[in-house]
């Protein structure tokens, strides 16, 4: 049986402005559910269209299927037998579609997402617009919350253990950012200015940013290295980004690049597609080891 060897990135859900006491998963699936018709979760980005074909939750887990098509691309058939090649048969409104399989769940006190990344499907920067989106589009706000802040999506890459040993490998740091999202869990010393400013600002999102004296390097043990540190040892890492020195070589990485993933391997059915099933099974087996 053919398989299909596909990148599984980590990244971590926060939705800000929901009312109190309700999951992230049981509030998206309910969007989806209130929509009807499939044509009405469509949304044009990039010259692609990307929709949410379902959102379930079993088992605690939400599931989220999502469809990627590029109106009008027909290609041309190849048929490996005779190798003869031959006009497409789809239709002038018929197109293929690409699926992307992302399975979502609380670890600890993080909501986390497993994103299937698909080149032709939708990635999961774009993910974060897409829901964004979608709330924007179809939640009908309660009446007895309407004076409540509107609801902010953010989806940051989970960091993965090399952005740390990276970091740690710099003789001298030259500049360091660390980013905070709505509705800033906290950063360190910071926490309330920060949370305060962004708050009068109506930031979605507060990076703030550290650069070395000339010649010089931040320090390791205190400021924003260090919260850095104390940031992805308690989990608490979202985007952050790093420039120095190693030696004479400059480097410079962000948690994005050096995101947590892992690289699985699915069976294919007749179609080429990665079947729904092994999807789910394979993704629910990679939620059970984070920590």
């Amino acid at each position: 049986m053919p398989t299909k060897n596909r990148k599984i990135e980590v990244h971590r859900l926060t939705i800000s402005g929901l009312p109190a006491g309700t999951g992230y998963a049981a509030f998206l699936s309910q969007i989806r559910e209130s929509i009807v018709g499939l044509k009405d979760c469509c949304w044009d980005h990039g010259g692609k269209t990307h929709g949410l074909h379902e959102a379930k939750v079993l088992n605690h887990r939400l599931r989220l299927l999502a469809f990627s098509f590029q109106e009008g691309h027909r290609p041309d058939v190849l048929d490996t037998e005779q190798f003869s090649i031959e006009p497409t048969p789809l239709a002038e409104t018929q197109t293929g579609i690409e699926w992307t399989h992302i399975l979502g769940g609380l670890v600890g006190k993080r909501f986390l997402l497993l994103v299937e990344k698909v080149q032709s499907g939708i990635h999961p920067s774009t993910l974060e617009h897409y829901l964004q989106w979608l709330i924007d589009e179809h939640y009908v706000v309660p009446v007895n919350t309407a004076d409540q802040d509107p609801i902010t999506v953010s989806l940051e890459a989970e960091p993965g253990n090399e952005f740390i040993t990276r970091m740690d490998a710099l003789d001298r740091i030259t500049k360091a950012t660390v980013r905070t999202v709505r509705p800033n869990p906290g950063w360190h010393d910071l926490e309330k200015e920060l949370g305060e400013e962004a708050a009068e600002s109506d930031a979605h999102k507060t990076d703030v940013q550290m650069t070395a004296r000339r010649n010089e390097s931040l320090s390791k043990r205190k400021g924003i290295v260090a919260a850095i540190r104390n940031l992805f040892s308690s989990k608490s890492l979202g985007f952050a980004a790093v420039e120095g020195k190693r030696g004479k070589e400059t480097d410079s990485f962000t948690t994005e690049k050096l995101g947590r993933h892992a690289t699985l391997s699915f069976p294919l059915d007749a179609q080429g597609q990665v079947r729904h099933h092994d999807a789910w099974h394979k993704l629910g087996e990679m939620l059970d080891k984070q920590d």
